[in-house]
């Protein structure tokens, strides 16, 4: 039997990874007039970047040297540096790219909010769902309902699955609060590598951006990898990250745009 608080956490990281984003885009397209094709360029850019390029710099890496992939340590350091090469490359490339049309903040957040929403719905949002559906079918039928044409591996996973869903409830609360400081960070590391390309800033700030992404990634690598002694570690260390940026990035941003603002100006070809 699965508790009613832990399918309410499943619901909890679905909301987070799935309905906020959307959410929060129709906000910044109605309050802020920030175009959805940059949500959609967030989306694009996080499936080559982050799915196809930087899985595959892990892959080759991890094939090439295993005993990477055998150390905790140095597999989170890859991790957390593969993380933040590729993405702060993404940023940089669409902020250059796309400059004419991300001409406020706004803008960049539509961005990140793109790329981070991407991001959450795959690393969390998915897994969310099939745990979400394994809890209400084991519910209703009962855990035998779910394993009695199973045998093998796809028997071992779905234990496995089962075992999870009817544990500590409060995995599945970490896992949404995580995702929300993702999408957070991500946000702010766009604005902060926009103003960093479009000259508000000194091109040294890009290394910023990508210091954001790097240090939110960490607690969070060394968490899935047990090297925290308490599992409360890495979501606190993940909530302080995520406020700090926010309030740092918002602070950056009032005092460097504030005393330029710019120019409302129509694009050459006005995004959607």
């Amino acid at each position: 039997m699965v508790s009613n608080i832990a399918i309410l956490g499943m619901v909890f990281t679905l909301l987070i990874c799935f309905v906020l984003p959307i959410l929060a885009m129709g906000v910044l397209k109605i309050r802020m007039r920030a175009q959805i094709l940059l949500f959609l360029v967030g989306i694009s850019m996080h499936l080559v970047f982050v799915m196809l390029l930087e899985r595959l710099f892990m892959s080759l890496t991890i094939q090439a040297v295993p005993g990477i992939g055998e150390n905790a340590v140095l597999y989170t350091v890859l991790a957390v540096v593969a993380a933040a090469v590729f993405e702060s490359l993404e940023f940089a490339l669409v902020a250059r790219l796309l400059q004419d049309h991300m001409d406020r903040g706004s803008r960049a957040v539509m961005f990140g909010l793109g790329h981070g929403g991407a991001n959450a719905a795959l690393s969390s949002g998915l897994t969310s769902i099939t745990y979400y559906s394994v809890a209400v079918i084991a519910n209703a039928e009962g855990a035998e309902y779910l394993t009695q044409d199973l045998s093998g591996d796809e028997l071992t996973i779905m234990q496995g699955m089962l075992e999870q869903v009817q544990a500590d409830f409060w995995v599945f609360y970490i896992s949404g609060v995580e995702q929300l400081m993702m999408i957070m960070v991500y946000c702010c590391a766009a604005v902060v590598m926009w103003m960093a390309m479009s000259g508000s800033l000194p091109r040294k700030w890009a290394s910023v951006s990508a210091g954001m992404i790097a240090l939110l990634h960490l607690p969070m690598e060394l968490g899935s990898s047990g090297l925290f002694p308490n599992v409360w570690v890495a979501p606190i260390l993940c909530l302080i990250i995520g406020i700090a940026t926010v309030v740092f990035t918002r602070r950056l941003y009032v005092k460097i745009e504030g005393k330029h603002p710019r120019q409302e100006k129509m694009p050459a070809r006005r995004l959607r």
